[in-house]
């Protein structure tokens, strides 16, 4: 499974529900579980989880590829676990963790 948490709120046709200009790559659907969205004064939680029969690997090169496309910034020194993506654009924070249920399911 894919966990997506962007904080306060190209590459393929599809993009997460909850947050319109981030791609959801090829071979992955969201599932609707644990999906939340929080509206806050301070800005916008939104938690989204995908999956699909793609490899780990390939889910880490997709997305650290694309999203500098659109503008997201990689800050790997706040990546404390091992299948942690953190991005950042302006005032927005970006996490994505790849679990991976088998070497070729995500």
């Amino acid at each position: 499974a894919l966990l997506f948490m962007p904080r306060t709120a190209i590459a393929g046709d599809s993009y997460l529900d909850a947050v319109e200009d981030m791609p959801l790559m090829e071979g992955l659907a969201e599932t609707g579980d644990g999906g939340i969205i929080f509206d806050k004064p301070s800005g916008r939680i939104v938690r989204s989880v995908a999956e699909g029969d793609v490899a780990p690997a390939e889910v880490r090169a997709f997305y650290v590829n694309t999203l500098p496309q659109l503008g997201w910034t990689r800050a790997e020194q706040y990546e404390l676990i091992g299948e942690l993506l953190i991005f950042r654009r302006e005032s927005e924070q970006l996490e994505i963790q790849i679990v991976p249920v088998s070497p070729s399911h995500t």
